[in-house]
């Protein structure tokens, strides 16, 4: 993935203190909205941008949203995949019910690029399953899609207040 980009991001509530700061590679951006209601999350995926696209420059992007650790991948769900495009518009809905076990997990996002024979892991992104479900208000809007050993523990919000060039890293 020759596309991915270098963000400059901040720790805690302070984004200009050069001591806080640090720079971390992403593969674009997605749009989301997670709420939990009646003991169910529910999940909107709602679009991606600026997605890494394969050598060839091809982007052919679908995203699967799931419990992890889930062996088997029961719980996991996927979009359709949108064609040649590095900014798909999905617009879909996903319902996981959270019980006791499930509160111990996290809701992994992966986004794939399957253009030509073979499909690749674009980046991905996850929340901590209880700390969604504690929430006093709903998850929702644009989140960086990051390497495949950080996005297994992490999720970055696009901050629109900063640059385009900086985000904050949340561990929830």
């Amino acid at each position: 993935m020759d596309c991915s980009s270098a963000r400059r991001v901040s720790f805690g509530c302070q984004p200009h203190c050069s001591e806080s700061t640090f720079y971390l590679q992403t593969f674009g951006q997605l749009n989301l909205a997670i709420a939990f209601r009646n003991g169910v999350l529910v999940v909107d995926i709602i679009e991606a941008k600026s997605l890494a696209a394969s050598d060839q420059g091809i982007c052919s992007c679908y995203v699967k949203v799931g419990m992890a650790p889930d062996s088997g991948g029961a719980t996991r769900q996927k979009t359709e995949m949108v064609p040649d495009s590095r900014s798909p518009v999905f617009h879909e809905t996903f319902l996981f019910a959270v019980g006791h076990e499930e509160e111990k997990k996290r809701l992994l996002f992966t986004a794939w690029n399957s253009a030509g024979s073979t499909r690749k892991l674009v980046g991905c992104m996850s929340f901590g399953v209880c700390s969604l479900i504690r929430s006093e208000k709903e998850v929702s809007g644009w989140y960086y899609l990051l390497g495949e050993e950080l996005g297994w523990t992490k999720h970055l919000r696009v901050d629109p207040d900063w640059t385009h060039t900086s985000g904050h890293v949340g561990e929830k």
